[in-house]
């Protein structure tokens, strides 16, 4: 059981309905009805009373947040001491990212600086991966993949699934897509590797679809950019791509394939020695993490418009 679940069902039970605590916490009212309903599952027993009009606490809903409610606001009143100590770490920090995470971080790294003043974060952006963090001395790295060096330390942060988006720039010029054997007919944005090798093929679950590039860059942001613009089909993450797919500037190609999952981890030397500061923007990292992937479940869960 997790403090946000009981803050959501705390909106609700004051609110009266999902929407409203969806609206009050900067959520989706999909996400606060399904968080309710596994706590519910997880408690055994239902908390409210469903109906078209109106949602009402049950005996049991009206126990529960008796005894939840002061106990959640203790705990945001430790956590506001606990910040307000926190105010003194001071010190540098010196991060490795991989190209594109700079923009999954920015609003996470807006609010540590200003929860922490007096922390300089230095970031690198970085093609390398692990494989950086002695050449540039850094704290930790976020990297993909397997990680080859037993002397580093790796905290998986989760698995993300590649699927093929295409801008309806591209779309409307090329021929319409059905099926995976119309995609020979295609041009893709592809990604040159560390080594220099470029695959031509696509290993998408157990399908293997051979491909043709228009474009080759070593370097994420320019295989979005070129998404974006018309130039092919791209395989991204949800989490790069959901910008651009609310708006309408992407769309899903196929989106009953996707790619073998990508485990994405945060690496570092050791955590014994790693600063205060250090320790605490890791933590930063994982938070971030562990809602990105919440919220690819969720898409994918509830299914992707097609083209």
């Amino acid at each position: 059981m997790h403090i946000n679940d009981l803050e959501l069902f705390i909106a609700v039970a004051k609110l009266g309905s999902f929407s409203k605590a969806a609206e009050s916490l900067d959520t989706r009212r999909a996400l606060v009805s399904r968080r309710i309903a596994d706590l519910e599952k997880h408690l055994g027993a239902p908390l409210f009373v469903r109906t078209t009009r109106a949602m009402s606490l049950t005996p049991n809903g009206e126990q529960f947040l008796e005894q939840v409610e002061p106990l959640v606001d203790q705990l945001r009143n430790a956590a506001h001491i606990m910040r307000n100590k926190q105010a003194e770490v001071q010190g540098r920090v010196r991060i490795g990212l991989i190209p594109f995470t700079d923009r999954l971080l920015d609003k996470y790294i807006a609010e540590f600086v200003v929860q922490y003043p007096q922390v300089q974060l230095d970031i690198f952006m970085i093609n390398g991966g692990y494989k950086e963090l002695t050449r540039l001395g850094l704290d930790f790295v976020l990297d993909t993949g397997a990680l080859n060096d037993s002397s580093f330390i790796a905290k998986k942060l989760g698995s993300l699934k590649l699927k093929l988006f295409a801008s309806p720039l591209y779309l409307e010029k090329s021929a319409k897509i059905t099926h995976v054997d119309d995609l020979l007919q295609h041009s893709f944005i592809g990604t040159r590797s560390i080594n220099g090798m470029v695959d031509t093929q696509l290993k998408m679950g157990n399908q293997t679809i051979d491909v043709k590039y228009n474009i080759v860059t070593n370097e994420f942001n320019s295989l979005y950019s070129f998404c974006l613009a018309g130039a092919g089909i791209a395989m991204l993450p949800y989490s790069i791509a959901n910008d651009a797919i609310s708006s309408g500037k992407l769309v899903s190609i196929l989106p009953e394939i996707e790619s073998t999952p990508i485990d994405t981890f945060l690496v570092y030397p050791s955590r014994k020695h790693m600063t205060t500061a250090a320790k605490l923007f890791a933590n930063t990292i994982i938070d971030m993490a562990a809602t990105l992937i919440e919220t690819e479940s969720d898409y994918y869960a509830n299914g992707i418009k097609k083209t």
